[in-house]
């Protein structure tokens, strides 16, 4: 009779651990990270302590990163790092060691961890269904002469962001250019894309004093006259799908002053020109919902998201919600058929995938 009650028990230890499953199937993801810390002979236990927890926010990070990879505000990712990633204990279920040993002046770690997958991707979503509207990332970069000279003052840029300032866009900073950068912008547009922009505003930017045109109109204001010309490009495509081009003028007894007016002036009215065809840009992308199937672990994720990124047609994903190893993302495409899509992915990934079924919007794969 003990024994029977034993095994009772025991059945219903082992239908409990398989109602409550924590994995691929369940909340969490076993997640492989690893760490280097100082190497600190004096207090071994403390040092093997931090290299675990290091690797554990490393583990942590891993996994917030997939969520934001497509994140479109510098706000999101501030709360990642403050809700997320500062807090990594948190997030961690359990972790062994697979590896320590020391590694020069520093003490290596591996270790697997059971990352709560879907706390961190509720919260990362949370904050952007919190956010007043999701917002299209435009990185803008410029070059901007006075003279002969180059001003590294960004009157240009700030000009730009005045004028689009009440558009949906997030803009970011890029680079000072070079006439190389303008010649080819190929290598800017490609850093642009790599930073999670849609698009990249590239101006230039040039100013020079006026002559007084006889003795009689000496005056002591200075006049500089600048003339700002900016292209919007795809960064999926190299395409062109902005312009805009215009010249003013700036005045002041100070010629830095008359020269930095002339430039913000310029600028600030070509970018004006920039906002009805860049939302028509925007809005031009079908919207396909993506959803594949068997991914298992968050390696597998990161490559299928390394995928999407390296089709030119597709436009901006956003990793929607990921659950019981099943990824399901928002893919905007200047493509025309969720077949069309399917049968792109297919082709230069066909080891990857095996189609379950797709609608006129809807793309079910499976992860072979």
């Amino acid at each position: 009779m003990k024994k029977i009650a034993l095994l009772l028990c025991v059945l219903c230890t082992l239908t409990a651990c398989h109602t409550f499953r924590i994995g691929p199937k369940g909340e969490g993801e076993y997640v492989t990270a690893e760490s280097l810390v100082p190497y600190d002979e004096n207090n071994l236990r403390q040092m093997k302590k931090d290299g675990i927890l290091a690797a554990q926010r490393a583990a942590v990070e891993k996994v917030a990163g997939v969520f934001i990879s497509s994140a479109t505000t510098v706000e999101q990712a501030q709360i990642v790092e403050d809700k997320i990633v500062s807090k990594s204990a948190g997030f961690i279920r359990h972790s062994h060691v697979q590896k320590s040993y020391r590694k020069g002046d520093e003490f290596y770690t591996k270790i697997k961890a059971m990352v709560l997958v879907k706390d961190i991707g509720d919260i990362i979503k949370q904050s952007e269904s919190d956010a007043f509207a999701k917002k299209t990332t435009l990185v803008v970069a410029s070059r901007e002469t006075v003279g002969d000279d180059i001003s590294l003052r960004q009157d240009c840029k700030q000009a730009i962001y005045r004028a689009l300032k009440s558009q949906p866009f997030a803009l970011v900073n890029g680079d000072n250019l070079s006439q190389n950068n303008l010649d080819n912008p190929n290598p800017t547009i490609d850093k642009a894309r790599t930073e999670g922009a849609r698009f990249v505003i590239i101006a230039d930017a040039a100013t020079h004093p006026l002559e007084a045109l006889a003795a009689s109109t000496v005056s002591p204001f200075k006049t500089y006259r600048a003339r700002a010309n900016v292209r919007v490009y795809a960064t999926n495509n190299y395409a062109t799908v902005a312009e805009g081009a215009q010249q003013q003028s700036g005045l002041d007894p100070l010629p830095e002053i008359a020269a930095q007016k002339s430039i913000s002036a310029a600028c600030e009215a070509a970018a004006k020109q920039l906002a009805e065809p860049i939302n028509a840009a925007i809005n031009s992308a079908n919207v396909f919902q993506l959803t594949v199937k068997n991914v298992n672990t968050i390696e597998r994720l990161k490559q299928l998201q390394d995928i999407l990124k390296d089709l030119r047609e597709i436009e901006q994903f956003n990793l929607v919600r990921y659950a019981n190893s099943s990824a399901q993302f928002d893919v905007s495409a200047n493509i025309k058929t969720s077949e069309e899509l399917t049968a792109k992915i297919i082709r230069k990934y066909n080891v990857n995938f095996t189609v379950a079924s797709t609608t006129p919007s809807s793309i079910v794969l499976l992860f072979n």
